[in-house]
């Protein structure tokens, strides 16, 4: 049994030593080109995803700028119904209560300002 588990590394690595002669191993020069081929795509992929981030970020910052107090306010009445209190429409501040699926929550929201 113990013979049997030599014979078949040795077979097993003779098999292997002769498959790697039959390599075709690349020249330094096709390495070096390889290597300037994948570095150049890698660079070209992280431009391309910085600029993505860059514009996406900028896309996201208009349109949470673009919402106003006001917006933020109606959007809350309309998604639970029941508010109290009152909206100083010149500073933006709300004071009162707002009811959120049956949770109240008192107090000022800021201006942002």
């Amino acid at each position: 049994m113990q013979g049997d588990k030599n014979v078949n590394k040795k077979g097993f690595f003779k098999g292997m030593m002769s498959e790697l002669k039959k390599v075709i191993w690349p020249t330094g020069k096709q390495t070096v080109k390889s290597t300037f081929v994948t570095i150049t795509f890698v660079l070209l992929i992280a431009v391309v995803l910085i600029v993505l981030n860059l514009a996406f970020n900028a896309l996201n910052n208009w349109w949470i700028g673009s919402l106003t107090h006001q917006d933020i306010i109606n959007n809350i009445v309309t998604t639970s119904g029941e508010t109290s209190g009152e909206v100083n429409q010149l500073s933006g501040e709300v004071s009162g209560d707002i009811a959120i699926s049956g949770e109240t929550i008192s107090g000022e929201i800021p201006s942002g300002e």
